[in-house]
C-alpha cells in the first residue's frame, strides 16, 4: 500500500523482492497497439519468472491469449438454427409428460393429496370447457328470472291451516 512518511519510502526499493505493487505498470508503453496475433504457451507465461517486470511481448501475448479463450467460449446464437417442433414431436413429447406425470401423481399420491387442491365446482368435470363456452343470451336471462320471480310469489301465497294436532297421544299415561 501506500507509504505515509514519503521521505522514508523509495520508488525503486517500494515493491519488495519484484513483487507488484499499486505503482508497478501494468502496461510498459500503453499508447502503442500491436495488432498482430501472437500465440503464446500458457505454461511459458505461467512459470517465467515471477521476479522480472513484465514484457511487452508477454503482456501482449497473454492479452491475446485471453482474447483467443474467450472467442472459442462465445457462443453465437445468431447462428445456430432454431429448433421448431414438428406436430408429431409435439403430440410425443406431450404424451411423454402426461405418462410421466402420471406415474408421479400415481407413486406419490398420499404425499401429493393435500397439496393438490380439488376444484371448487366439483360437479362440473371439466370447468374450463364451461368457462370457455360462449355466455348466456340476455333474452334467455331475462325469462329465467321472470320465471324465478314468479315461483317466489307463488311460494310466499303458500298457506298452511291448522285442522289437528301434528302429534297424536297413543293413550300413554306419564
Amino acid at each position: 500500500m501506500g507509504c505515509c512518511y514519503s521521505f522514508f519510502c523509495n520508488d525503486d526499493s517500494s515493491s519488495q523482492a519484484g513483487e507488484p505493487t499499486e505503482r508497478t505498470h501494468l502496461l510498459v508503453n500503453p499508447v502503442s497497439i500491436n495488432t498482430t496475433v501472437v500465440h503464446a504457451n500458457s505454461e511459458d507465461y505461467i512459470f517465467r519468472n515471477a521476479n522480472t517486470l513484465p514484457k511487452k511481448t508477454d503482456e501482449q501475448s497473454a492479452l491475446n491469449r485471453i482474447l483467443q479463450e474467450t472467442a472459442t467460449n462465445v457462443i453465437d446464437v445468431a447462428a445456430l438454427d432454431s429448433h421448431n417442433l414438428q406436430h408429431h414431436e409435439y403430440l410425443e413429447r406431450m404424451k411423454h409428460y402426461n405418462v410421466k406425470v402420471q406415474q408421479v401423481m400415481g407413486n406419490n399420491r398420499n404425499a401429493l393429496s393435500y397439496k393438490v387442491k380439488l376444484s371448487l365446482l366439483q360437479d362440473i368435470p371439466m370447468p374450463e370447457k364451461v368457462m370457455m363456452s360462449e355466455p348466456i343470451n340476455p333474452e334467455d336471462i331475462k325469462l329465467i328470472n321472470s320465471f324465478l320471480s314468479s315461483a317466489v310469489a307463488s311460494i310466499q301465497d303458500i298457506k298452511v291451516e291448522h285442522k289437528e294436532n301434528l302429534v297424536e297421544p297413543f293413550g300413554i299415561n306419564c
